[in-house]
């Protein structure tokens, strides 16, 4: 008997609330959705644009040296891998990893950086765990 009760209860308060909706009020406007979607694929271009900027003066701003200066004293930190542009990650992986595989990591990262000082494009934002 409880459960008739309840079923109907129910479907009185679904009834009662689906009286209050109509649909007449919500209209959509394709002009004003085609408007916003344009406006949208203008700003997300205009910022790919700026994007490309961007990384061209990260490039042009990065120095070599004062990574390779980072590396020699702070290398286990990876804090000349943050200084290349890449993530904060790669931080709690070289910790993990007792200093990029006890200094190992570093080692190779300084090398590789004093080697190919002329072009360190493929380094910079790279947040691979091994840079090369």
């Amino acid at each position: 008997m409880k459960k008739v009760f309840v079923i109907t209860l129910l479907m009185v308060c679904v009834a009662s609330v689906s009286s209050f909706a109509s649909t007449s009020e919500y209209r959509i406007d394709d002009a004003a959705v085609e408007a916003v979607f344009e406006t949208s694929i203008n700003i997300l271009s205009a910022d790919a644009m700026l994007d490309l900027n961007s990384t061209n003066a990260t490039l042009e701003e990065k120095n070599v040296w004062i990574a390779v200066l980072l590396d020699f004293f702070l290398g286990g930190l990876a804090i000349h891998r943050v200084y290349l542009g890449g993530s904060a990650v790669l931080i709690v992986g070289y910790l993990l990893t007792c200093g990029g595989i006890f200094g190992l990591i570093p080692l190779i990262d300084l090398i590789v950086l004093v080697i190919n000082n002329n072009d360190i494009s493929k380094y910079v934002d790279n947040d691979a765990f091994f840079m090369w």
